[in-house]
């Protein structure tokens, strides 16, 4: 009887140690975790930091007389149309428990250059483009989308750049800091930490 008490204890005792050495694992990925996403944030800050005298300097010297910037993500931005209002209503869907976006598919003539004035794409002449928002970059995606949709008491799923995101017929001229573009890839004509300069025309959104 005693040795089998003793047994119990043993295992008890393993069970326990194996449970240290596995709660002392998770705290030690978490907190690398927690180090590599203030590296992360760290590095963008010094970016946007680097990037936000240029972005000015381009507004003022292109002209862009109402352009606004977002102190939030450093973007400029100046609304050529507003487009028709409420044509379409940014959505979110209630898959779970948790609210997640739901991202339309929209339909735009766009042109895309570095601040030197290199066009690196557009549409062509009388030509548009369909795209699904969640493969677009995330500049793009701030344009579109409101400043705010809320889902069941959570917080604020987007953040965008206008009121009730861009509507069919809107007309839209950002620049963005290199994070939320390419950020340090090279893409063709575009060389790494680029800030990019687009223009987009809305012809249509839908589901």
């Amino acid at each position: 009887m005693k040795q089998k008490h003793a047994f119990l204890l043993l295992i008890f005792g393993l069970f326990l140690g194996l449970s240290a050495c596995n709660n002392t694992d998770f705290d030690q990925l978490q907190a690398e975790q927690n180090r590599q996403d203030s590296l992360e944030r760290a590095r963008i800050q010094k970016l946007l930091n680097e990037q936000a005298p240029l972005l000015e300097a381009y507004v003022h010297t292109q002209g862009w007389t109402n352009a606004i910037l977002n102190k939030d993500r450093g973007i400029w931005y100046e609304v050529l149309n507003v487009g028709t209002n409420d044509s379409y209503a940014y959505k979110i869907n209630y898959n779970g428990t948790v609210p997640a976006l739901v991202y339309p598919n929209i339909e735009v003539m766009y042109k895309g250059e570095l601040l030197d004035g290199t066009l690196f794409d557009e549409t062509a002449d009388g030509k548009t483009a369909t795209l699904s928002l969640n493969r677009v970059l995330l500049a793009w995606q701030l344009a579109f989308f409101p400043k705010s949709i809320y889902g069941n008491g959570q917080n604020n799923l987007v953040g965008g750049l206008t009121e009730k995101g861009l509507q069919k017929g809107a007309k839209i001229r950002f620049v963005t800091p290199s994070p939320w573009a390419y950020d340090a890839e090279v893409q063709d004509k575009i060389p790494a930490n680029s800030p990019l300069v687009f223009e987009i025309e809305v012809v249509n959104i839908t589901d």
